[in-house]
């Protein structure tokens, strides 16, 4: 049988089936695989690798050195030395075996090995492990089903139990390591002496050193866990007793985890991540490092600061922070913290949000305040408004945001407040004013006003320390933010009201003048005389709007600027002869829609409103023969859905108008070709909005009503209207269409007016329940104003008219309304 006697270095020696290989030395670097025999090798750094069917005998293992036996290979009296490591796979066989002192055994109990160690002898032998020591690297798998006893865990030794596995009689020494879960059965004392046990989902006095793991499965409960620098995994379940993290500890969550007692941390810093630890317990913090919890939900009876300091990362956590002073709380990434602070030194980043509710168990009071976050003061009460203080020491703002509730319908006691203590406020904090009110109502503020910023005991705030982040409306209110004299910062109502008044005001006025409009684009169709009924489609458009003549606060419409249009289809009913007349009757119906931009008293931009509206109407024409006199009645109702948009509001209403019209003209003859026409119209109509609310109280509509005089006259041409023969030279139109437009019957006009608007009524009011907030508003639309029309209308067919108007009316005085149209009319006759 060949042989030999090799020094192996930095190469391998591979040693075949069959093979021998005699008292070989493998060095650092090198490695000796053995498919065959090795006899009497020495590991001095190097390593051994005995396969299935290899044998290796006599092997001395010493420091760096490494032994693996693999599935199928054995080993026989190997003797591991200071720092030498002998690895027994499943199903690999090691007999015999001297493990020195400081010497490591790697193996699970699916091996089988045997020997002696420093407590004599020790085996690992069908699935049962006895007397095993673990150092230096050595490790002991634990399977479901198999059993441990006596095994000793030294420094850089581990034993790993797995669920359905056994230890019993373990003895834990300092920095040994113990893999478990709380389905394995593991009992044995601590390297303090003091017994420990996991069993029957129920984990005791566990002490997990540096590279320990344990995971407590839901359901099971773990009692007095102490977690020095190992890894603690809860995957629901309870934490008993004390639940202490130390030096580097990590608690990792994954489902929900109660605890009713104390996790506490005492030394160095600690993580805590994951999941969701709830229940009645609390959170101590000891000891001059950092505690992180990290994307935990976290909801406990109370935190306690006591020392070092407390990170709270994209974390929830709903509990009151008790801190001592001259400790730190951060709140970082997306924390929300829901509870007080009492006092410590607090760090809010830009995305963190911290809300002190009104029931909490103390008063919030920090020392030394950084804020780039969100602060808000919530309320989980019903009933009485009860006002909450932030207690700040020096405020460093960095654009973060404080949100205060406010009571304006309150004379006292009506506001959030944060004071300032002793310190300074710098840097930028923005102020954001929530209306806690019913509906949002207000009153008028007296003296200095809503205190919502006190500066105590001889603090300062600097100029820009705090700034409104909001407007903050109510009844007819803006309140606006005012740094005092005595450094405190102060909301007090404004001379002028919010945006909202001139334009809700305005919805009146913008309904009544479209109603008008519409009814009045029936003047002017009765031009083309006739024996038929006929059909009119007419499109029309223009610009509407109001002067400043005042403003709401004097009484004047709103100045407003905006645009119209409709079309409208009117048909003749009835068209006959009574009594020397001709009677013509019909109905109308209309949809249009108008904006109209409108401005504050100041002339700053109030806002927009928008109607939609749908009408029908009916008339009468009545034409008396023999003089040419003529009377025309119309009577419509329109339903209107308005819109008004504001910087803080959308504000949505419906309403119906009605209307009534009398006009009258007699014609004469200039010439043969040119008439003048005496006009007069009056007109009456009505607006009825419903009530509603917006974001600062309510608004409601009075019935509104104006009445309108028209005088006039009409100068035009007054030729025969009559087509005649077809002209064109084309075959299929030789007999309806002319050749040329120049042979088109034409009629023009020219209308000038002068219109007065009197006994207009209207009122807006807005406010709430709360008394004196209400405030009434009358907007007057009484005005004087200059209308000029002009139009031209052509017989394109026998039985079809085109028309084209345009006109412009001025006011002159008051507030009526002003403004240019377009209008385009085809009238069929059939």
């Amino acid at each position: 049988m060949p042989y030999a006697q090799p020094s192996i270095k930095t190469v391998r020696q591979i040693v075949r089936t069959e093979g021998t290989a005699n008292t070989t030395v493998v060095y650092a670097g090198g490695d000796q695989t053995v498919h065959g025999h090795a006899l009497d090798t020495t590991l001095n750094g190097g390593y051994q690798y005995v396969h299935n069917g290899g044998t290796a005998s006599d092997t001395v293992v010493n420091s760096d050195g490494w032994q693996v036996i693999k599935e199928g290979g054995s080993a026989a009296h190997t003797t591991i030395n200071q720092k030498g490591k002998l690895q027994v796979n499943a199903g690999g066989k090691a007999a015999d075996v001297t493990q020195n002192t400081g010497g490591a055994l790697v193996t699970s109990t699916a091996a089988t090995v045997t020997g002696i160690n420093r407590l004599g002898a020790f085996s690992v032998v069908e699935g049962k492990a006895d007397n095993v020591v673990l150092e230096n690297g050595g490790r002991l798998d634990v399977l479901t089903g198999h059993t441990a006893t006596n095994t000793r865990v030294d420094d850089g030794g581990t034993l790993d139990v797995r669920n359905g596995g056994t230890a019993t009689t373990v003895s834990m020494g300092n920095s040994g390591v113990l893999l478990a879960d709380s389905g394995a059965a593991v009992s044995g004392t601590r390297s303090d002496g003091k017994a420990f046990s996991i069993g029957g989902g129920q984990a005791d006095a566990l002490m997990l050193e540096k590279g320990s793991s344990f995971t407590l499965n839901a359901g099971d409960t773990a009692t007095d866990t102490t977690v020095n620098g190992g890894l603690f995994t809860a995957r629901g379940g309870t934490l008993a007793g004390t639940t202490t993290l130390n030096n580097g500890a990590i608690l990792t969550l994954s489902g929900k985890t109660v605890n009713n007692d104390t996790l506490t941390i005492r030394e160095g810093d600690a993580l805590l991540q994951g999941g969701s630890l709830t229940g009645n317990g609390s959170v101590e913090k000891s000891g001059s490092g950092t505690l992180t919890v990290s994307n935990t939900t976290l909801t406990q009876k109370a935190v306690n600061l006591n020392e070092g300091t407390l990170t709270l990362n994209d974390s929830t956590v709903t509990t009151d922070v008790i801190a001592q002073r001259g400790t730190a709380l951060k709140l970082t990434g997306s924390t929300v913290l829901n509870g007080a602070i009492d006092p410590t030194n607090v760090t809010l980043a830009s995305g963190a949000t911290w809300n002190i509710p009104d029931n909490a168990t103390v008063q919030s009071v920090v020392d030394d305040l950084s804020h780039a976050g969100q602060i808000h003061f919530t309320s989980t009460r019903t009933g009485k408004f009860v006002s909450a203080t932030l207690k700040v020491k020096n405020l460093n703002g960095q654009n973060g945001t404080i949100s205060l509730r406010v009571r304006p319908d309150m004379a006292q006691n009506n506001a959030d407040r944060l004071v300032i203590d002793g310190g300074r406020a710098t840097g930028k904090t923005i102020l954001n004013l929530v209306n806690a009110g019913n509906s949002a109502s207000g009153l008028a503020t007296s003296g200095k006003g809503i205190q919502v910023v006190e500066a105590i005991n001889g603090a300062t705030t600097e100029e820009g320390a705090f700034v409104q982040g909001n407007k903050l409306q109510a009844g007819a209110f803006n309140y606006s933010l005012n740094r005092d004299s005595d450094e405190s910062w102060y909301l007090r109502s404004e001379n002028a009201y919010r945006a909202e008044v001139p334009l809700y005001a305005s919805m009146l006025t913008q309904a009544m003048d479209y109603d008008r409009i519409l009814a009045g684009s029936r003047s002017h169709q009765t031009g083309v005389s006739g024996e038929n009924n006929s059909v009119r489609l007419s499109i029309q458009g223009g610009h509407l709007g109001h002067d400043n003549n005042g403003g709401i606060a004097r009484g004047a419409t709103p100045e407003s600027s905006g645009s119209y249009g409709f079309v409208r289809l009117e048909g003749d009913l009835l068209r006959t002869e009574v009594a020397g007349m001709s009677v013509t009757a019909g109905v109308y119906g209309a949809a249009g829609h108008s904006s109209v931009d409108v401005k504050d008293d100041d002339g700053s931009r109030a806002g927009t409103v928008r109607d939609d509206a749908g009408s029908l109407g009916g008339y009468m024409n009545l034409i008396h023969n023999a003089s040419g006199l003529w009377a025309d009645i119309v009577a419509q109702g329109t339903r209107h859905s308005m819109k008004a948009s504001s910087d803080n509001n959308d504000f949505r209403v419906r309403g119906r108008g009605w209307l009534g019209s009398l006009e009258t003209g007699l014609p004469f003859s200039i010439t043969d070709n040119l008439m003048l026409e005496p006009q007069l119209q009056y007109t009456w109509q009505g607006l009825s909005l419903d009530d509603g609310k917006d974001n600062a109280g309510y608004v409601k509509f009075g019935h509104g009503s104006a009445q309108h005089v028209r005088a006039g006259f009409r100068l035009g041409s007054h030729n025969d209207m009559n087509f005649g023969k077809g002209t064109s030279s084309r075959d299929t139109l030789r007999g309806s269409a002319k050749h040329s437009v120049r042979e088109l019957p034409v009629n023009w006009w020219v209308q000038p007016s002068v219109i007065r608007t009197f006994s207009s009524r209207g009122d807006m009011s807005m406010g709430t329940a709360a008394a004196g907030s209400n405030m009434t508003f009358s907007p007057s639309q009484n005005g004087t104003s200059l209308d000029l029309q002009a139009g031209l209308e052509a017989r394109v067919r026998e039985n079809i008219t085109l028309g084209v108007q345009a006109g412009y009316v001025h006011s002159v005085s008051g507030s009526s309304a002003e403004g240019y149209n377009g209008q385009a009319t085809l009238n069929v006759t059939f």
